[in-house]
């Protein structure tokens, strides 16, 4: 019986093995070198982020804000330190695991630190995106409480919501992902559920849109306490709001009361407008008339 292959298999087992260990003697020294290098430059970054302010610019800008809403509560500068310092130990692992001839985890490694510029675009898009949407549907909110639009603040949440979505598709794409299918999907139903609202806009409530659009119209000839005579009522403007104007009526006994009254019904008819107001130097009153389009 011969031992010479297992004095062979042997010898080759402990002949890479002492091979290996220096390799894996500088692998070790290197991350060691790679995890103190990069723990300097964190520590540099936050002490220079310190100084110059760098968190209470933020905050002025907003940016912590828009990342408070994406549920991050960690501050942008302490995770742009903390970005720079494993983007430093994952190149210095990649080196050391390379030199330690474990090809596989390398190439991994290599594929990681691709991967995470793309994730910084992606993130930095998803930050202005959502700072961009919010500030758009408040624009639209106001806007639209301006002209007394009572659904505005549903309106503008459609909008922010619709832009961060297609900010969020875009996201995904820079990071390498087919989204063709999740944009027309989106497409796709953004688009129906605008058809449906204007489907239900046009045929289920015109009476409600030709009310909005004469409220405008209202607002410019009529003015909150002014006295207005529409045939059978009469009363002085409390508000206008999207549809209706409300009028402040005396009603039975004496009693204080309002009506609603819809806005075309003052664009259409004939209103007897009165108001009275001091002039300055005078002492009685003086009345004005004025009456709404026909």
């Amino acid at each position: 019986m011969s031992f010479q292959p297992v004095v062979q298999a042997l010898t080759q087992i402990i002949t890479d093995i002492l091979f290996f260990i220096p390799r894996l003697v500088n692998g070790l020294i290197i991350l060691i070198i790679g995890y103190l290098i990069s723990w300097v430059v964190r520590w540099i970054l936050r002490f220079v982020f310190r100084r110059i302010g760098l968190e209470q610019l933020v905050e002025r800008t907003g940016i912590h804000n828009a990342m408070r809403g994406l549920g991050v509560r960690t501050g942008l500068p302490e995770i742009l330190a903390q970005i720079v310092f494993y983007f430093l130990l994952l190149s210095f692992a990649t080196a050391a695991v390379r030199l330690m001839e474990f090809t596989s985890v390398a190439d991994l490694l290599d594929n990681v630190l691709h991967f995470v510029p793309r994730a910084i675009s992606a993130a930095i898009m998803v930050i202005f995106g959502s700072m961009l949407a919010r500030f758009l549907g408040n624009t639209i909110t106001t806007v639209a409480q301006n002209v007394n639009i009572t659904y505005g603040r549903a309106l503008g949440r459609i909008i922010e919501y619709t832009i961060v979505a297609f900010v969020v598709v875009l996201a995904i794409s820079t990071l390498g992902v087919d989204t063709s299918i999740l944009t027309t999907s989106l497409t796709i139903i953004i688009a129906s559920v605008g058809l449906a609202i204007a489907l239900t806009f046009v045929f289920g409530s015109r009476d409600s849109a030709r009310n909005v659009i004469a409220g405008y119209y209202v607002r410019q000839n009529f003015r909150p306490g002014q006295r207005l005579t529409l045939g059978d009522y009469s009363g002085r403007v409390h508000s206008t709001s999207g549809a209706y104007t409300i009028l402040e009526v005396t009603g039975e006994g004496g009693r204080p009361g309002t009506i609603s009254l819809p806005n075309t019904l003052l664009l259409q008819s004939a209103v007897a407008g009165q108001e009275t107001t001091p002039e300055p130097g005078a002492g009685g009153d003086q009345t004005g008339g004025s009456a709404s389009p026909q």
